[in-house]
C-alpha cells in the first residue's frame, strides 16, 4: 500500500479497518525524512504519521530503512523476509514505501520466494497481478533474482550429487554437516532459528516423529519441545564446551591407520554405575517417562532400522524418494513428516540424509581419535568438532528413550546408524547394512570401539539425568565404589 498519512489514518478510520481486515503488523520500508516535500506533511517521527498510532492499538509496527531506488542487500532482505514470515503467524500484515510499488513489491516477492521457493519471475508476476506496476525498476527486477540465486540453494535439505531443480550449479546440491547447519540458520527464524543452531531440523524432526508413533516423546529428564531456551544449551557436550576448551590434541595411542586396530578386548573393568550395560541402557527408560501408548510398538522402530531399504516394495521406494524430493522443493512438505506413519519410511529419510552428505559425519580421523579415546568420554567429546559430537548425542539420547526395547536391540540401531555416521557398512544381526551403496566395511574392531564409545556416553547421560533435582526418584544409584568384570560388546 501507499504511506498513510495522520489526516488519512483518521478520516478513513484506517485503524478499524486493520482490525476488521485482521491486520496485525505494519511495515515501513521508509527512511526518516524521505520526500519531505512530497504529499502530507512530515511528523516529529520523520515520516507522514506517528508510528505510535498503531502501536498503541495493539498492531506491531516495523521499520526498515531501505532508501528509494537503491538496492537493498541479500542479507538485508534475508531479515526482512524473516520478519515478514513471523509477522504473518500472527496475523496479515500492511506493508508501504512511498507509492507502495517499488520497495514494497520486490520485499513481497522475495517473501514469496523465500516461503515458497519459487522462482523470482514468477514471483514478480504474481505480485503484479495483485498490484499492477509493481516491481518497477531494472534494477529492482535484478535485486530479486538475485535473492532467488542465494535464497533457493539454501533451501536444499537432502545432499545430492546431481544438479537439482532449485539450483543449476552442482556444487550447492552437495553439503557436508557443517555446511548444512549454516545453510539452515539463514532459512530458519524465530524460535527454531535458536533450537536448530546446533542440530539439523530434518534429524530432529524425523526421530521426535518416530518416538511420538511409539509413544516415547515425552521425556522426564529432558524437554525436547522447541522453547525459547533451546534443549541443546542442555546436552552434556554443549555444558561440557562451556566449561573447557576444546582439545585440539592427538592421542599418542591412536593409530595412525585404523588397519591397525585390534579388537576390543573382551573384560574390561567398569565402575559400578556402568557395571552392567544391558541393565542400564533398559533401566534408563524409567529415567525418560514411560511409554504413553503409542501406535506401534518400540520393537517395530527397531525393525524400521535394521531392514534393507533397498528390498522394499518398489511402491514404497518411489514413495521415498518423491517425500525426499518433496521435502527438497517445498518448505510446507516437513509437515509431512508430521502426519508418517511408516517407521520403515522415516528411518529411510534418516539414512538417505546422513548417508547423502558430501563427507561422513565421523570420518577416519574421527574414528581413529575414538578409537585411541575411546575410554575417556570427555576427551573424545572436546575433541570432536562441535556440530558432529552434539548430533551423536542427540542420536544416542534418541535411543535411550526408545522403550520398552532390549539392550541388544538398542546396539542393533547403534550399529545402524554407525554405518550412516560413518559412510561404511556395518555387519547388524548377519547382514551388512546398507546395501547398494559404494561403501567399504567397516572392520569389526574399530565398530567394537566405536559402539563401545557411544555406551559409555550413554552412560554418562545417564549419570547426568541422575543428578540431583531430576525426578529421579525411581533411580538406584550404587553409593560403594566396587568393580566388577563384565563382558564388553563385540
Amino acid at each position: 500500500m501507499a504511506r498513510p498519512s495522520t489526516a488519512n489514518i483518521a478520516a478513513r478510520n484506517i485503524i478499524q479497518q486493520f482490525h476488521s481486515w485482521g491486520i496485525r503488523t505494519v511495515i515501513n520500508l521508509q527512511t526518516p525524512g524521505e520526500h519531505a516535500s512530497c504529499g502530507p506533511p512530515l511528523t516529529k517521527s520523520g515520516f507522514t504519521y506517528d508510528p505510535t498510532i498503531f502501536m498503541a492499538n495493539d498492531i506491531y509496527y516495523y521499520n526498515f530503512a531501505w532508501p528509494d531506488y537503491a538496492e537493498a542487500s541479500l542479507s538485508g532482505l534475508l531479515n526482512m523476509a524473516k520478519v515478514l514470515s513471523f509477522a504473518l503467524q500472527e496475523g496479515r500484515v500492511a506493508i508501504h514505501c512511498h507509492a507502495g510499488l517499488g520497495r514494497t513489491g520486490v520485499l513481497i516477492a522475495c517473501y514469496l520466494v523465500y516461503s515458497l521457493r519459487i522462482r523470482a519471475n514468477d514471483a514478480i508476476r504474481l505480485v503484479r497481478k495483485k498490484r499492477p506496476k509493481s516491481v518497477q525498476t531494472s534494477g529492482q527486477i535484478l535485486c530479486v533474482q538475485q535473492f532467488e540465486h542465494y535464497m533457493l540453494p539454501q533451501t536444499i535439505v537432502f545432499s545430492s550429487k546431481e544438479t537439482l531443480n532449485l539450483t543449476k550449479d552442482k556444487k550447492t546440491s552437495e553439503f557436508t554437516l557443517k555446511q548444512y547447519l549454516y545453510r539452515q540458520r539463514a532459512t530458519l527464524h524465530g524460535l527454531e532459528e535458536r533450537a536448530f543452531r546446533e542440530l539439523p531440523k530434518i534429524v530432529y524432526c524425523l526421530c521426535e516423529r518416530l518416538l511420538k508413533l511409539c509413544g516415547c516423546h515425552q521425556s522426564v529428564g529432558m524437554d525436547f519441545r522447541i522453547k525459547n531456551k533451546p534443549f541443546y544449551k542442555s546436552f552434556m557436550v554443549y555444558k561440557l564446551r562451556k566449561t573447557k576448551p576444546p582439545d585440539p590434541t592427538t592421542p599418542e595411542e591412536a593409530a595412525t591407520e585404523l588397519d591397525q586396530v585390534t579388537a576390543l578386548p573382551m573384560v574390561e573393568w567398569r565402575d559400578p554405575v556402568e557395571e552392567d550395560i544391558e541393565r542400564n541402557l533398559e533401566s534408563v527408560s524409567r529415567i525418560t517417562g514411560t511409554a504413553n501408548n503409542g501406535s506401534i510398538p518400540a520393537l517395530q522402530i527397531h525393525e524400521a532400522f535394521t531392514v534393507d531399504h533397498h528390498s522394499l516394495p518398489d511402491e514404497r521406494q518411489k514413495y521415498l524418494k518423491q517425500l525426499r524430493n518433496d521435502i527438497n522443493q517445498q518448505r510446507d512438505a516437513f509437515d509431512k513428516i508430521n502426519v508418517e506413519e511408516d517407521p520403515t519410511i522415516l528411518t529411510g529419510l534418516l539414512f538417505e540424509w546422513l548417508e547423502g552428505l558430501k563427507q561422513p559425519v565421523l570420518d577416519r580421523e574421527d574414528l581413529s581419535l575414538i578409537v585411541g579415546r575411546a575410554y575417556n568420554v570427555e576427551s573424545c567429546a572436546l575433541a570432536l568438532t562441535m556440530e558432529d559430537i552434539m548430533l551423536i548425542e542427540y542420536l544416542l539420547r534418541f535411543v535411550t528413550r526408545l522403550r520398552p526395547l532390549a539392550a541388544n536391540k538398542k546396539v542393533d540401531i547403534l550399529k545402524r546408524l554407525l554405518a550412516s555416521l560413518t559412510h561404511q557398512t556395518v555387519s547388524v544381526n548377519g547382514r551388512c547394512l546398507p546395501t547398494r551403496k559404494d561403501f567399504q566395511r567397516l572392520r569389526d574392531g574399530t565398530c567394537s570401539q566405536v559402539i563401545n564409545f557411544m555406551l559409555r556416553m550413554i552412560m554418562e547421560l545417564q549419570k547426568d539425568m541422575v543428578k540431583p533435582g531430576r525426578d529421579d526418584a525411581d533411580v538406584v544409584v550404587p553409593q560403594r565404589p566396587q568393580r566388577f568384570r563384565i563382558k564388553a560388546w563385540k
